[in-house]
């Protein structure tokens, strides 16, 4: 009788175990990188070739959350034909029970005009005209959300998840923010100091993989006052996810508190298929392996992008 409830026991433990997230040491996370050549036409099917991709390797990965760190779209039309084609891409991810976060690039705002120029008008109050976006993408779309800076809108808002047996919060930071939106994310991560926290934004890291230093000349801040005032503030602060520009790159800064950041850029601007950059995650070996596939040639990217970063040191989850 003993064995059999002994037995029973290390079943239930197992089983909720699995449920929260604190059984395994290793998962996935995957980050798409600017995808706008691919929304530009019905026929073209690399989007949702990605989203079927990693919707039929979820447990193989054992994928915990996607990322898209912006431009999503290349313009807005007057059919929001290119929102509908990455609403229905996403759709499958929905259907997977795949959460996500995503950040807005200048192509997913009122900033871009069709054709790709700037539109008429205020750049700046053009760039936080994002209508188009949150009502394809409103808030109770994020199935992971905890909260937003301005109600109503997902263009700044955070989420959490269990994984690898540690409390992780993912940042979505609007492009070259506003100072209201930094001190917001500051709150945030303050209130999660047992999370390790991920941020996804737009523009961070250049095509050189520095810190970028401008605000593309009609944002707010540069990348380099988020570093200062939000990054590089907080012991709990690890990983930093952008696009915009280049191709792929990669470095590390060290935090105030002594911690390291681990900042990722991928880009692509690909016109032929649909790369995703994957990261295995192994909290008890303390490594990030990295590495980009591209789901509609069924090869990764022969580009040096492959590779793994070893000593990571990860936030404990409370209690433990």
């Amino acid at each position: 009788m003993k064995r059999i409830f002994l037995f029973a026991f290390i079943q239930i433990v197992s089983a909720v175990m699995s449920v929260t997230g604190y059984s395994e040491d290793k998962f996935a996370i995957a980050v798409i990188p600017d995808s706008q050549q691919e929304v530009l036409r019905d026929n073209d099917t690399r989007l949702k070739s990605r989203m079927q991709w990693l919707a039929d390797n979820k447990k193989d990965l054992n994928l915990k959350f996607v990322l898209h760190v912006g431009d999503m779209m290349n313009w807005d039309t007057p059919d929001h034909a290119q929102y509908e084609r990455n609403s229905k891409g996403f759709e499958i991810l929905d259907k997977a029970g795949i959460p996500y976060a995503v950040a807005l690039g200048n192509h997913d705002t009122a900033a871009t005009k069709e054709g790709g120029s700037a539109a008429p008008g205020n750049v700046n109050t053009n760039l936080r005209n994002t209508s188009s976006f949150n009502k394809y993408f409103p808030e109770a779309r994020f199935k992971a959300l905890e909260g937003v800076f301005e109600k109503g809108k997902a263009d700044n808002s955070f989420q959490t998840f269990k994984a690898g047996g540690l409390d992780w919060l993912v940042i979505s930071l609007e492009l070259w923010a506003r100072t209201e939106a930094v001190e917001w994310a500051k709150k945030v991560v303050e209130e999660h100091p047992n999370h390790n926290v991920i941020i996804v934004t737009h523009s961070f890291l250049n095509g050189g993989s520095a810190i970028e230093k401008s605000n593309g000349g009609y944002g707010n801040n540069s990348p380099q006052f988020i570093f200062d005032k939000l990054v590089s503030q907080y012991a709990n602060i690890r990983l930093v996810f952008c696009g915009h520009v280049g191709g792929h790159g990669y470095r590390t800064d060290k935090g105030v508190k002594g911690n390291t950041v681990y900042e990722f850029v991928q880009c692509y601007h690909d016109n032929a298929t649909n790369p995703v950059r994957l990261f295995e995650i192994d909290t008890r070996k303390g490594s990030i392996k990295t590495w980009v596939y591209c789901p509609s040639i069924s090869k990764d990217k022969d580009d040096k992008s492959s590779f793994t970063v070893s000593d990571v040191s990860w936030v404990p989850a409370k209690g433990r």
